[in-house]
């Protein structure tokens, strides 16, 4: 059953009292207010790198970093530390930093150290909450990259080595139901490996990669992987998908390409994401995918003259579990390319960044899309999408958006230049942080939102698969108890429009209990196994009305 809309009238009515009400204040860049349509708030004027990659982790510290052959960052290393590599391409000795730890809740950061470029690569979060960071260009285009999470500030990158066997740029990187990562493509790599290694062979051939290849362009680099629910693999590559046996190394189904036959991966970048997993008790899953933006076919080429054709403004929607799937299409408020997707815990969809012309790649963006829009998965088609309040900071080529524990989104990054440019040129590069507060946060629902007091799976205790899970709750209104459920989201690794491993699992609600003043209990099932969600830490959200509490980290192995 579909989840009803929050009360958007009461919603419009408050927002328009706001809109008057901040007409007459003072300029305040920081925060920007809009009729029904979220908030925008200025974390940090710079970090000091460009946010092309990053990665929430359980201590709520988001990893950042860019490439190390950008040229010198505008942050020093600390303690006097430097970078002095031999095989790098600008910069052999280098003193700053290319990466960053971000402590949302402390909202201040600290300069990292890489030791190898890690430009355009992938990474996924190993069950014990380690960032597992893989591939790169030049000397990084085979390193295995670790970063374990702490608490204080001793913590940094540690470099394995060329831990993987073929090179891996512009490659994508999942966690599987047995915890390893399997890394897929990459230019010129149409084959997939695992991480860590046994003893099997290193790389397996994976055709469909040569196939959507187009020659002199590729439009099939990070591909978008997501795992169903009978735990093999969905990938999708330029306009068309199979699902994939990744222990027989088998193609269990090719899906048909989407309609126009337009190209959607990069640099025709458009974003995809897994809608929310529900009814996870069932036999079989509905499991639903959706592609939006990306560049008409032949973009790339016409840029190289100089020519910015209008980007698509369509997506296409595929039940991948269907006996006979097909691509529907829906039309968004703008054209987007460069777009990012990410899962907001009440299920929803934030499409946000990118640009209405050109495509990926260096300088060959225009007209940046400002006005991020909600999408609503559940509300009848025709109806789904809404614009959103518009930043006022162009994020175009390499920016990211992650969803944080708190229900705002981090953005970050725009740098189309093939190093650091702040003067001269269209669009600037961007070292700031933004959170965007989607409408759920805004205080007109307060007395909707829940606050998790306790669960069974509180911190330091694992929860296991196919148990029942007990969330305890307050709301200081009147709650509509087949109005309130339980979300897990499996927090993202963003790069290049496409969030590696995000995944958000509906648990439903068996049974809502008064347990006191404004005080309740919700019981649900977890999912019965890795094949739906793979071991590791998730955000767990107690819903009602379509209003998320802040998430409470767990833990399921």
């Amino acid at each position: 059953m579909s989840q009803p809309s929050m009360p958007r009238y009461t919603s419009i009515l408050f927002f328009l009292f706001l809109q008057l009400f901040f007409a007459a204040q003072p300029y305040h860049r920081t925060v920007t207010y809009a009729a029904g349509s979220g908030l925008w708030q200025l974390l940090q004027n710079s970090i000091g790198i460009t946010a092309m990659h990053m990665q929430l982790l359980s201590n709520d510290r988001v990893v950042i970093y860019d490439r190390t052959d950008f040229g010198r960052s505008n942050l020093s290393l600390p303690d006097g530390k430097c970078r002095n590599d031999s095989s790098e391409l600008v910069i052999k000795y280098d003193c700053t930093a290319h990466s960053v730890e971000y402590d949302v809740l402390a909202n201040r950061f600290r300069p990292l150290m890489v030791q190898s470029d890690v430009w355009c690569s992938s990474g996924a979060v190993f069950p014990d909450g380690r960032l597992i960071q893989t591939g790169g260009f030049n000397d990084g285009e085979r390193k295995v990259r670790i970063f374990s999470p702490c608490n204080g500030s001793d913590c940094d990158w540690e470099e394995v080595g060329d831990g993987l066997k073929a090179k891996r740029w512009y490659a994508t990187s999942h966690i599987l139901p047995d915890g390893r990562q399997i890394i897929i493509g990459g230019r010129r790599q149409f084959n997939y490996e695992f991480y860590p290694k046994s003893s099997a062979p290193n790389v397996y051939s994976l055709p469909f990669l040569m196939e959507t290849n187009d020659r002199g362009i590729e439009n099939n680099l990070y591909p978008s992987v997501f795992l169903n629910g009978d735990g093999n693999l969905f990938i999708f590559a330029n306009n068309r998908a199979i699902l994939f046996d990744h222990k027989t190394n088998k193609v269990l189904k090719t899906y048909p390409a989407i309609p126009g036959g337009d190209p959607r991966s990069y640099p025709s970048t458009g974003s995809a994401v897994l809608l929310p997993l529900k009814n996870l008790q069932a036999s079989t899953i509905e499991a639903e995918v959706l592609v939006c933006g990306g560049a008409p076919k032949g973009s790339y080429a016409k840029v190289e003259n100089g020519n910015f054709v209008l980007a698509l403004d369509t997506c296409a929607r595929i039940k991948i579990n269907d006996p006979n799937p097909r691509w529907v299409m829906e039309t968004m408020p703008t054209a987007r390319v460069m777009g990012d997707m990410t899962l907001l815990p009440n299920g929803n969809v934030l499409i946000i960044n990118g640009a209405r012309a050109g495509t990926a790649g260096w300088e060959k963006g225009r007209d940046p899309v400002l006005n991020p829009v909600l999408y609503r998965p559940d509300d009848a088609s025709g109806s789904r999408f809404e614009l959103q309040n518009p930043s006022k900071i162009p994020r175009m080529y390499h920016s990211t958006a992650i969803l944080l524990r708190d229900g705002r989104v981090l953005v970050g990054g725009s740098n189309p230049h093939i190093g650091y440019e702040f003067t001269g040129v269209i669009f600037p590069t961007e070292l700031s942080l933004e959170a965007f507060s989607p409408p759920y946060l805004d205080p007109n629902f307060d007395d909707l939102r829940p606050t998790i007091v306790s669960s069974s799976a509180s911190e330091g205790k694992n929860i296991g698969y196919g148990q029942k899970l007990l969330v305890r709750f307050k709301v200081t209104s009147k709650i509509v108890t087949d109005m309130v459920s339980v979300t897990m989201v499996a927090p993202a690794f963003n790069t290049h429009s496409f969030s590696m491993n995000h995944r958000l699992l509906v648990l439903g609600n068996e049974k809502v209990t008064v347990v006191g003043a404004s005080t309740y209990d919700i019981q649900v099932m977890t999912p019965r196994s890795g094949d739906l969600a793979p071991p590791g830490y998730y955000m767990l959200y107690v819903v009602h009305q379509q209003i998320p509490s802040e998430g409470l980290w767990v833990k399921i192995l």
